[in-house]
This record gives structure tokens, sequence and C-alpha cells, in this order.
């Protein structure tokens, strides 16, 4: 019998993001059937790899959902404890080998399911979910007990798992393991390296910082005509970020692409020269965990400007594949930037050694097979 993973996901919704690459990853490429579920307690909906159709773990028509409103009003049952009961039974009669919990707050929704059908749970952090303050002291009992039950606790850098660690994690069941990039057969140092293309990638929250990276950016583009920013990807911040181009002088110089499908980011980053993220510790202690966006771009063979933070110190080897600089220092961003167009021989050389350095360690196909076989050594 084929062994069967259950990949779980809370999640608003019942889809997931098409940005959410390390996801779509952990399902589509495991050596095992897959089963997933995608949405919050009550409203998980099952899928099964490579087949159509999808159903919920609870029924949403008319009698069921009654009959779980009255236990609920009668006998005092919750919503999360009718969902342990139907995913106890789910896991059971499926025969599930172990459970893949994607983020602390999913793994803490079914982690009593998983120890009453007595399935190994693999619990996967990713980012806020192990730095946010107010999530961490929310969550800090049943984060306690939740390392207790579960058969392994994954990082995606070293600073997280030292970070769960500190929350309880057993170190014998702590392993780090960093997410993977797709990247294309296209290489960007294969095309005209002009030294002033750059481009930024991702939500524009706080713990990017994308202020810092402007502000760097826009005393380049006062030194040097030729240098161009696209940014990809929407966010709460992106409001300010278009008042502060306007205020420095550089709108005409500053594209907003908003959120794009994968292919159009990896075709952006196949004619850009330099990526850069300015990622920072946020006010709320949210940290990034290993950013697929960075490791995208070196394996796209474009250098990297970015900070000594989370998990980009781990994948990113100061001047052999990219130029790192402290968090918030935007006059070291500038100097960063100003090397690679002032040295393409160099930065080319970085882009090269970054494309390699993906190949060898950081593929979504090498990431997905260090997750497999931490699966299976706590699933025997």
């Amino acid at each position: 019998m084929s062994f069967k993973l259950a990949v779980i996901v809370n999640k608003d919704g019942s889809e997931l993001g098409p940005s959410e690459t390390f996801l779509h990853a952990h399902i589509n490429m495991m050596p095992c059937d897959v089963i997933y579920l995608v949405g919050n307690p009550g409203f998980r909906l099952i899928r099964y790899r490579g087949r159509d159709g999808a159903r919920y773990l609870t029924s949403r028509s008319l009698v069921p959902l009654a009959s779980r409103w009255l236990s609920r009003k009668a006998f005092g049952i919750s919503v999360a404890e009718q969902d342990t009961k139907a995913l106890i039974r789910f896991l059971r009669q499926e025969r599930i080998g172990a459970v893949l919990a994607e983020y602390g707050p999913t793994a803490v929704s079914v982690m009593h399911a998983c120890s009453k059908a007595g399935i190994p749970l693999i619990t996967q952090f990713h980012g806020y979910d192990a730095y946010r303050e107010s999530l961490t002291r929310e969550l800090e009992d049943d984060y306690k007990e939740l390392f207790s039950l579960s058969s392994a606790v994954v990082g995606v850098s070293k600073d997280m798992c030292s970070r769960l660690k500190a929350l309880g994690a057993v170190e014998s069941r702590l392993f780090h393991n960093a997410c993977g990039a797709d990247i294309s057969d296209k290489p960007s140092f294969q095309s005209d390296f002009g030294g002033g293309r750059f481009l930024m990638v991702g939500r524009l929250v706080e713990k990017k910082a994308p202020f810092v990276s402007i502000l760097a950016f826009s005393k380049l583009a006062l030194e040097d005509p030729r240098v161009s920013l696209e940014i990809i990807g929407d966010g709460p911040q992106k409001g300010a970020c278009l008042q502060l181009c306007k205020a420095l002088g550089i709108e005409g110089r500053v594209i907003f692409s908003g959120a794009r499908e994968h292919r159009y980011v990896l075709t952006a980053m196949a004619s850009a020269d330099c990526f850069i993220q300015h990622s920072v510790r946020a006010p709320d202690g949210d940290c990034e965990g290993t950013p697929v966006g960075v490791l995208e771009a070196l394996g796209m063979g474009l250098p990297v400007v970015a900070t000594r933070h989370g998990g980009i110190t781990d994948i990113v080897e100061e001047r052999h594949t990219g130029l790192l600089v402290d968090e918030y220092d935007a006059e070291g961003m500038f100097q960063a930037m100003k090397d690679i167009t002032e040295h393409p021989d160099k930065a080319r050389s970085m882009g090269e050694n970054a494309r390699a350095s993906v190949l060898s360690n950081w593929t979504s196909e090498k990431s997905v097979d260090r997750l497999w076989e931490i699966i299976q050594s706590v699933s025997h």
C-alpha cells in the first residue's frame, strides 16, 4: 500500500495563492500519495492530488449543518471539537501515514486529532507563526503542547530554529529545511547586462521595509540616469511607497507592477540586473523565514542586495553571491546598489555563483527531498 501524506493548511477560503509556491511544491512534488485539506476548521476542503473534484471534511448540506449547530447549542461542543472528531475519522478512514501541517496555528488546530488517531504530525513553520509577538504570546501554551505532540518541527532558517527552540521546541525533533526555488532554464546573466535594472518582489509589508529600498534607490537615481526599479507585489504599504516616490522625485523611475503570476516574476528576473530586498524585524516582531523571492532571484542568476536578516544569511554568501547590509542601513544599501552598477563584471560573476549555489542546494526538488526524508524518519 502506498504511503499517504495529508497536507493541511488553515486558510480563509479553500484555495492556495499562486505565490505560495512552497505549499504547491509540498503538495505536488512529494513522492507519495498526497491528500490536501485547505480551509479553516469547519470549512476544510479535501482534494486528492491528481484527481478532479473536492469535498468538505464536514458536510455543508442543511441537515448535517443543523445537527452540528444543535450539538453546539445543546451540549456546548465547539467547532474545533467537531473539527477534531471529523479529522480523526478522516485520518483513520484514509489510512494516512503522516500529517504535514503548514504553519504553527494550523498544527495547533490539528494536533489533538493526530495524537488521538496515532498519526505522526510534522509541523512546518514559515515566518510570522514563529516570530510575531502577539501570536506567540496568544499561543504560548498551545505551542508548548504542540511541541510535545509533534513528531517533527521544521523551521525554514537557522535563526527560526533557534527561535523555535526558545519557544519550547524539543531539539531532538527540530529540523532546519529552507524552502526551495522554482527557477527558469534561462538565467538572468545570459541577457544583456545593463547594470541598472533593479527588481523587488514581495508583499509591501513592514518586515520587507520597502521604503528603505526606495530611499536607497533614490540616492542612486540622482547620480545615475540609467537606473530603474520595478516593484512586483501589493500590500498595505503600497500607498505610502507611491507617496514616497513622488516626494523624492523618482516616480518616473519606479514601476509598481502589482501582484503578478509566477511566470511574470521569472520573466522580470530574467531581464533584471540585480534583485533587492531590505528585510527587517518588524515592530510587531515579525521576521522573514527564508524568502522564496530571494532564492528565486539567486537561482535566476541575479546578484542580490539584501540585509543580514533571518534566513537570508543562510542562502546569500556575502560578496560571493550577493551583498548584505545591516537592517535599516539605507546608506549601505545605496552603496551596495552603486557597487553593482559600477562593477558589472563582478555583478555577473556573483550572479553565476548564485545560480550554481541554488542548483546545488536550494531548488524546490532538493527542499522537498529533505522534507520527505524528515517525514520518513518519523513515520516508521
